[in-house]
């Protein structure tokens, strides 16, 4: 019984600390990097529709200068897009945690770039 216990209590610690989150993700290598000289927002707006067109579930939050679309799905944030206005100049990176979906999420934030 206590080794069963043991062993529930170890599979359940271990998906937690599969999960990713929005930091840990942030932090990875980017896969896409830009800049534009369209607003954050206006960037944003364009990927979030792309996206949405794509069906892919993101959520949209104001970060300081900019704002971030954060893919998620059960196990935790697979993407973070984030979009920043510096001196007239906007920036994007776009980090996953795994390769699977990068080249589907990569286009439109390429695409958008342009006015």
């Amino acid at each position: 019984m206590k080794v069963r216990t043991a062993l529930s209590l170890t599979a359940v610690l271990l998906a937690v600390s599969a999960c990713a989150n929005v930091k840990d993700v942030r932090q990875r290598d980017p896969v896409f990097y830009g800049s534009t000289q369209r607003t954050a927002d206006d960037y944003t707006n364009c990927v979030a529709a792309a996206w949405k067109g794509m069906d892919v579930n993101f959520e949209r939050k104001a970060v300081r200068n900019g704002f971030e679309l954060i893919q998620s799905d059960s196990l935790g944030v697979e993407a973070v897009l984030t979009t920043t206005t510096w001196k007239g100049k906007t920036e994007a990176r776009l980090s996953t945690r795994i390769a699977r979906r990068d080249q589907s999420l990569i286009e439109p934030a390429n695409l958008c770039l342009q006015p």
